[in-house]
Formats: C-alpha cells, sequence, structure tokens
C-alpha cells in the first residue's frame, strides 16, 4: 500500500511540475472613484508595479462633484496595485499609493 501512495505522490509531483496554460487570473480590478468634495477632480492612475514601462495616460478621467466614476484598471498586465491621484480645481491633491485594485472597491476621494 505505501508503495501505491508513493509512487501516486511521485506522480502528481511530476503533473504540478510541467507549465500551467496561461489563464485569466479571475481578479476583479473594478474600482469606483467616489468625489465628496462641492468640486469636480481630474483622477489619474499609474502602474505602481511597471514604472520603467511607459506610463499610458488611460486612466485619467474627471469625476464631477459629489458624484462617482466606475472604472476598470485590467490594462492586461495583470497589474493590480497601481497610484492614484486627484487633483481639484482648488490645487488641492489627494494620492494613494499602490492601491490595490485587486482587493479594493472603492476609493473616496477627500479634499
Amino acid at each position: 500500500m505505501t508503495r501505491y501512495i508513493l509512487v501516486f505522490g511521485a506522480f502528481l509531483a511530476g503533473c504540478s511540475a510541467a507549465p500551467a496554460p496561461s489563464l485569466p487570473d479571475g481578479k476583479n480590478r473594478v474600482v469606483d472613484i467616489v468625489n465628496t468634495a462641492e468640486t469636480p477632480l481630474q483622477f489619474t492612475a499609474v502602474s505602481a508595479e511597471r514604472r520603467g514601462l511607459v506610463r499610458q495616460p488611460g486612466f485619467m478621467r474627471e469625476v464631477a462633484a459629489q458624484y462617482y466614476l466606475t472604472l476598470n484598471f485590467d490594462d492586461g498586465s495583470g497589474a493590480c496595485l497601481f497610484d492614484f491621484r486627484a487633483k481639484f480645481s482648488g490645487g488641492q491633491v489627494a494620492e494613494a499609493k499602490r492601491f490595490d485594485t485587486c482587493a479594493e472597491t472603492s476609493w473616496v476621494v477627500r479634499p
């Protein structure tokens, strides 16, 4: 019986060493950007995981006063961490460094 367990264990170990096919990771990267201010804000996000690469301006949006915007941060790279920045019309800035879009569902922005 022990021999069969060892053989089966070796078989499973060999199977796990084979490369897995590339599959979507199934992580949700949809985040609500909530503006609590009385003025609109300019929202930008940059991947915190790919700093040395070209920064894509794809996540630049305006969020109306007392409103929210739902964005999908799936940029195809598998990145979850983004640096968020909100600039208000009065010049105030709010930031969230390394915001985890795979774990969090909203960023509430206060001036």
